[in-house]
């Protein structure tokens, strides 16, 4: 079934978005309709979310990307996603209170490293 392309399509604008709390509410809002995406949205939104993370400045922002993709593997909803574009956070750019979520993902970054 899932969230239909429309919704999709919304949520993506939000983790893409220029404006740090609208990308924030949209990582927030990848929980709330947890349990309704189809195998591929949710694969496009933890890829998306994986990207957006890669190069994300606001510390607030990071955390909730990471929270968002670490809520999507508890619900062994991320399939086949390429997490790999975490590996390229900053170290200066992780804190306390991302390394929790870093270590929970840490399967994910070793697969694209053979």
């Amino acid at each position: 079934m899932g969230i239909g392309n429309r919704r999709l399509a919304e949520l993506i604008r939000e983790l893409v978005s220029d404006d740090g709390r609208r990308r924030e509410r949209g990582s927030d809002r990848v929980e709330d309709w947890m349990n309704s995406y189809s195998p591929k949205e949710a694969r496009v939104i933890a890829e998306t979310l994986a990207l957006m993370a890669s190069f994300e400045e606001s510390r607030t922002c990071l955390e909730a990307q990471l929270h968002a993709l670490s809520e999507l593997d508890t619900a062994d909803r991320t399939g086949g996603a390429d997490l790999t574009p975490l590996r390229d956070i900053p170290d200066a750019r992780i804190h306390v209170e991302h390394r929790d979520y870093l270590e929970d993902l840490a399967p994910y970054l070793e697969k694209g490293a053979e």
